[in-house]
């Protein structure tokens, strides 16, 4: 195999474990997430095994980590963001605001949610929108 490959596989290694430590989870829980061993997770740390498909699947769905950034490093660019947020609804606009409020003050080390942290991130969220339409002027 190619030294290209060897790298991306290095790299991607990393950015696993990366997502694992930022989202502060030990190695156990994260193989636990996966749905296997802590030896085969293990493995997939060091750049022995890659992840497989079924578990790139588990983390976009859990922790919403894409696969693209997982294999290759790769986000959507500011500019591609930003055109969503523009094109999107005010109320999906108030959301993102308000989000990124409850981010900055509350989760500024955490990157990324458990899914059952973004359930009550968004509940709190839903809340604050509801308060916020009770002032709206015309």
């Amino acid at each position: 195999m190619g030294e290209d490959f060897l790298k991306d596989k290095l790299d991607s290694a990393a950015r696993i474990r990366q997502i694992r430590e930022r989202a502060g989870f030990t190695q156990e829980q994260f193989a636990e997430i996966l749905g296997i061993s802590l030896s085969g997770y293990k493995k997939i740390e060091n750049a022995e095994n890659q992840i497989s498909l079924n578990g790139l699947r588990k983390l976009e769905r859990k922790l919403q980590v894409s696969a693209d950034y997982i294999l290759f490093g790769e986000n959507e660019s500011p500019d591609v963001m930003w055109e969503r947020i523009q094109n999107c609804t005010d109320s999906d606009k108030l959301y993102l605001m308000i989000k990124l409020l409850f981010y900055f003050a509350n989760n500024r080390n955490k990157a990324f949610y458990v899914k059952e942290d973004k359930a009550n991130l968004d509940d709190a969220i839903f809340r604050v929108m509801e308060e916020l339409r009770k002032y709206k002027v015309d």
